[in-house]
């Protein structure tokens, strides 16, 4: 009998993590809470009208640092967006990766931490960094991208929408 049930199970696993997968595309955006690097609490209610990406990444990451240099680089792209970008790491972390990139002079990013809560790493079941979830002025999910990525294509993406 337990021959029988093991493939049911891993099919139903497998099944399960390819529906969820699958599902991400029809949810909006993560109902964040972060702490910002000035102390002060910021929620998804609180992101403005119009295009927003979100950026899940670890201040200790060379994908995610290399990609904030080339995406600072290109900044164009990100006109009329907002950036919020989010890690589980320190907010000693998180200050200092604000400092080295002086991303504070850029009104349209906010950076925090959303603690040991992982709810943004679970609602998008992330599995590497940087995380890119890039959602339209109507608050619709236009892409993904996890891990290392051409850069190129990132922009691409960026600029249109």
């Amino acid at each position: 009998m337990s021959k029988k049930i093991i493939p049911l199970l891993l099919f139903v696993l497998i099944a399960g993590t390819a529906f969820a997968q699958s599902a991400i595309g029809l949810k909006k955006i993560a109902p964040f809470q972060i702490t910002l690097t000035n102390g002060k609490p910021y929620n998804a209610s609180q992101l403005g009208p119009g295009p927003v990406v979100l950026m899940y990444f670890s201040p200790d990451c060379d994908h995610c640092q290399n990609f904030t240099k080339a995406l600072l680089k290109n900044y164009t792209v990100m006109t009329n967006k907002q950036l919020v970008m989010i890690t589980f790491q320190s907010m000693e972390m998180i200050k200092k990766f604000e400092k080295d990139y002086n991303l504070a002079a850029y009104p349209n990013i906010k950076l925090g931490t959303e603690g040991t809560s992982y709810l943004v790493q679970k609602y998008y079941q992330i599995r590497s960094f940087p995380y890119l979830a890039m959602y339209d002025k109507t608050g619709k999910l236009v892409k993904i991208y996890e891990g290392e990525q051409p850069y190129t294509e990132i922009f691409k993406t960026l600029k249109s929408f």
